[in-house]
């Protein structure tokens, strides 16, 4: 949409919409990337590498399956819409990630559990940019959120998501992904937030990407108080 060489993305305060330090044993993953960089299996492969570790694991995802499931979202990715939509649902995902926050990922880390979440803030970024919302107001709806501990990138060429998506879902595609010039404007925020996230080649074999990711990890071992491993998956 935007073919302008100008940032898009306000750095300072993306920075600052990150609440205070938490004073938790727990530690929170995100692991970011367009759809088909092979964010599921790292999730994944990952959890199951810590799990081993004796870790305590949750698994988990933004947005929600109920923002997912909204009509609304589904027939904005399905065909696009108005910057006025875009601002709608932009709050409704900021609402959906406020909720998961609280009910499923500052429990996770009072209780020193590892949580592993696919997107988190940085695709509401990645996507609401593109469709001509405003980062300082993206940036100021989102604010308070927990800091990810590690924040991955799956950087790969948009030709080869493009390939992966038509393998996996053949020309059934959303509308970011039926067009490499809308693929390169939502990767283009991920790059701009560079700073913010650790980028991983997400075109290396999967077993290579998670060494990559494990490679990046300082955590030390589980204390008696998460140990045991819960199994723990939470999308919701």
């Amino acid at each position: 949409m935007d073919s302008s060489n100008e940032t898009r993305v306000d750095i300072e305060s993306f920075r600052k919409l990150f609440g205070e330090p938490r004073p938790t044993q727990g530690r929170l993953i995100s692991i970011v990337g367009f759809d088909g960089s092979g964010k599921t299996t790292q999730i994944e492969q990952t959890a199951s590498a810590l799990r081993r570790q004796g870790h305590e694991v949750v698994e988990t995802k933004q947005p929600t399956d109920w923002y997912r499931q909204l009509s609304k979202v589904q027939s904005f990715h399905a065909e696009g819409g108005s910057v006025e939509t875009a601002h709608i649902l932009a709050l409704l995902a900021a609402a959906d990630r406020r909720q998961h926050v609280r009910e499923v990922i500052e429990p996770a880390l009072e209780r020193g559990a590892i949580v592993l979440c696919d997107r988190y803030v940085y695709a509401t970024f990645g996507v609401f940019i593109h469709r001509g919302v405003d980062s300082e107001f993206l940036a100021t709806i989102n604010s308070g959120i927990p800091r990810p501990d590690y924040a991955f990138y799956l950087d790969m060429s948009s030709a080869d998501l493009v390939r992966r998506l038509k393998e996996r879902d053949g020309e059934n595609l959303q509308h970011e992904e039926k067009s490499v010039d809308r693929i390169e404007s939502i990767t283009r925020t991920y790059k701009e937030l560079a700073s913010e996230l650790i980028s991983i080649d997400g075109s290396a074999p999967p077993t290579d990407v998670t060494a990559a990711i494990l490679s990046h990890l300082q955590i030390g071992p589980p204390t008696t108080e998460n140990s045991t491993d819960h199994g723990l998956s939470a999308n919701a």
